[in-house]
């Protein structure tokens, strides 16, 4: 089946070498779509978004392998060489995309019905995945491609909420800070607020289940003599499974108002990501599990990330049972050292092909 658009290794330098940061995916989407028919696919088409799309197989059990196009800005130069190959999208997410269409394509005949999405804007604003919801397709079941290792199942996110925070205070003279006060140190107090928050929601040695509060962007003063009046700044909130946005934005509201007259703070929270982690025991992860048994011939891990992707967005709008799963080094993501081993590579279409085979026997009841 690979013969149709040349080895999996082939089609992953291909990818490579169509560099596409967040909105510059067209044309890897044209090259996945080009290669989509040959290998089997039908109903193949570019939609408003910029998603590249297919469908395989038959089946009442409908199963999503979606993968993201986009990388984040900085090419790279493609090479292979010791068994690895290196390029921007190497890890994150290029090699996970080509072995779930590569999965899917070998797939045909295992009984349930297949899409495989090439989505566009994983790392900005997710408008791919956004479209993908809005299409109204059903899944039960979705797969989503990103670095872990190919003996490794990622069955969690956190959740994430952005924060935009504008403190205004009168300002004044630098050389009297006693007389006025500062925004930006306003903001500095209130960090220190955050924080503290920050320790109370800690679970010792388990950061997937622990609040983390990151300050990203700030900006204040407009002079070098003038005591800032006004000071902005973006926060990351990452939160666990057990405190979603509706909790967690009213306690750090509650923490902002904690100030002193003539000291006004703002908070303007972006659209809330929450977070999400499968049912270990579910069909989905039992078969994955099963695969790697059978295919690495080693024990499977079960891995809870703090970050966020768009298995969270689409597991709760969607309500699908849902993984992530992909061969690289996830620690070279965004680097430029970013790579993937080709043993992992090649291993993780296997595994891919036998959890979707797992998936049909185990949802009919049937024994392997």
């Amino acid at each position: 089946m690979t013969g149709a658009v040349g080895s999996p290794v082939k089609l992953l330098l291909d990818s490579l070498k169509i560099y596409s940061p967040t909105t510059q995916e067209g044309a890897l989407a044209s090259f996945l779509a080009d290669r989509m028919s040959p290998l089997g696919y039908s109903k193949v088409h570019v939609d408003r978004a910029g998603n590249a799309i297919g469908e395989i197989g038959k089946g009442k059990t409908k199963l999503l392998l979606c993968g993201h196009m986009d990388t984040v800005p900085g090419n790279l130069p493609v090479s292979q060489k010791q068994g690895r190959v290196y390029g921007r999208g190497a890890a994150d997410a290029k090699s996970p995309l080509c072995a779930l269409l590569l999965a899917g394509a070998a797939s045909a005949d295992s009984g349930i019905g297949i899409t495989f999405a090439g989505v566009t804007q994983e790392e900005g604003e997710g408008a791919g995945i956004e479209q993908l919801i809005r299409s109204g397709d059903r899944f039960d079941y979705a797969v989503f491609g990103e670095p872990s290792g190919a003996n490794r199942i990622t069955v969690g996110y956190r959740g994430r909420v952005s924060l935009h925070v504008t403190i205004r205070t009168a300002g004044g003279h630098a050389g009297s800070p006693w007389a006025q006060r500062s925004a930006f140190d306003e903001f500095n107090l209130l960090l220190s607020r955050l924080k503290r928050y920050e320790r109370a929601k800690e679970l010792p040695g388990d950061h997937f289940r622990s609040v983390s509060i990151s300050p990203t962007l700030v900006r204040a003063g407009t002079y070098h003599n003038v005591i800032p009046n006004t000071c902005e700044a973006t926060l990351d909130l990452r939160l666990p499974p057990s405190i979603p946005s509706v909790r967690a934005i009213p306690e750090i509201r509650d923490l902002a108002t904690q100030t002193d007259e003539g000291v006004m703070i703002d908070i303007i929270e972006g659209e809330p990501t929450e977070a999400y982690e499968a049912d270990t025991s579910s069909t989905l992860v039992r078969a994955f599990q099963r695969a790697i048994l059978l295919k690495l011939k080693t024990k499977p891990s079960l891995v809870r990330k703090t970050g966020t992707g768009d298995m969270n967005t689409f597991a709760h709008k969607k309500s699908a049972v849902c993984v992530t799963y992909g061969p690289g080094l996830s620690r070279t993501s965004h680097t430029d050292g970013e790579m993937v081993q080709i043993k992992d590579y090649l291993g993780s279409i296997e595994v891919l092909k036998e959890a979707i085979r797992q998936l049909d026997a185990l949802g009919t009841g049937v024994g392997i």
